[in-house]
C-alpha cells in the first residue's frame, strides 16, 4: 500500500512539474517583445504646425496627421532592411491677423519613404531616406538608471522608471526618463519615431496611438495627445 502511495505522490511531483513547464512556456510566448521592424506594426502621429506670414497678414495652420508602416524589403551594403513609408494628411486653414474666422484653405494627402531599418535582438538600425550608411536607432536592452542608447536623446537622459502596458495578450515594457519622458518598447520614443524632447519643437507630429497586428495602444505620455486617439487613415 504504501508503494502505490508513493507511486501516486510521485506521478503527481511529476504532473505538476509538466505543468509548471507548460505554464512557464506559455507566460515565455505570452511576454514575448515586440519586433519594431514588423510589417504588423503601426504608428500614428498627430500636431499641428504654425507659420505667422507676416506680408500676407495670415496664421497659418497646418493640421498634420501621419500613419507609419514597414512594407517590403531592401537591401543596402548587403544587409536586409524592413522599407519604412508614411501616410500624410494635412489640413491647412488661414487665420487673418487682424481678427476674423479661419479659412479653409486645402487638403493634400501624400506617401512616402522616409527610412531602412533591420533589428538585430536588441538593437534597432536605421538608414535614412537618399542615405546609405546605417546608424543605431535604438538598443532596447535597456536597465534602471542607465543612460538611453536612443539617436535622439542628445541630453543623455536616464532611465528612472520602468513599467508595463497591456496590448493584446502582449506586454511592452515602458521606461519613464530623467527629463519626465517615455520610451517604449519595440516602438520608440512618445514624441514620435524620429523625434528629440524638445518642448515646443516646431515639428509638427508627435506619436499618440501605436498598433501592433489587431491590438492597438494610446500613448498619453506624448507632446501632443488628445485622449482616446487611436483612428483608421
Amino acid at each position: 500500500m504504501k508503494k502505490y502511495i508513493v507511486l501516486f505522490f510521485i506521478c503527481t511531483l511529476n504532473n505538476c512539474s509538466e505543468n509548471n513547464d507548460l505554464q512557464t512556456r506559455d507566460r515565455a510566448v505570452l511576454n514575448e517583445s515586440i519586433i519594431m521592424t514588423s510589417e504588423s506594426n503601426k504608428w500614428y502621429i498627430n500636431g499641428n504646425v504654425e507659420y505667422i506670414d507676416n506680408v500676407n497678414d495670415i496664421l497659418e495652420t497646418r493640421r498634420r496627421k501621419l500613419l507609419y508602416y514597414f512594407e517590403g524589403d531592401t537591401l543596402i551594403n548587403n544587409l536586409q532592411y524592413k522599407k519604412m513609408y508614411y501616410n500624410q494628411f494635412d489640413s491647412i486653414f488661414n487665420q487673418p491677423l487682424s481678427g476674423g474666422l479661419p479659412q479653409f484653405i486645402s487638403t493634400f494627402y501624400d506617401v512616402k519613404y522616409i527610412a531602412a531599418m533591420r533589428q538585430d535582438t536588441d538593437l534597432v538600425y536605421y538608414v535614412h531616406k537618399n542615405e546609405n550608411t546605417e546608424d543605431l536607432y535604438a538598443n532596447f536592452n535597456i536597465n534602471l538608471g542607465e543612460v538611453l542608447n536612443y539617436k535622439w536623446n542628445y541630453d543623455n537622459d536616464i532611465v528612472t522608471e520602468i513599467d508595463s502596458i497591456e496590448i493584446g495578450s502582449n506586454y511592452i515594457t515602458k521606461y519613464k526618463l530623467s527629463n519626465n519622458q517615455y520610451f517604449y518598447e519595440g516602438i520608440g520614443a512618445s514624441y514620435g519615431l524620429f523625434n528629440g524632447w524638445q518642448i515646443n519643437a516646431n515639428v509638427g507630429g508627435f506619436l499618440v496611438c501605436f498598433e501592433s497586428g489587431n491590438h492597438k495602444i494610446e500613448i498619453d505620455e506624448g507632446f501632443y495627445s488628445p485622449i482616446n486617439y487611436c483612428p483608421e487613415f
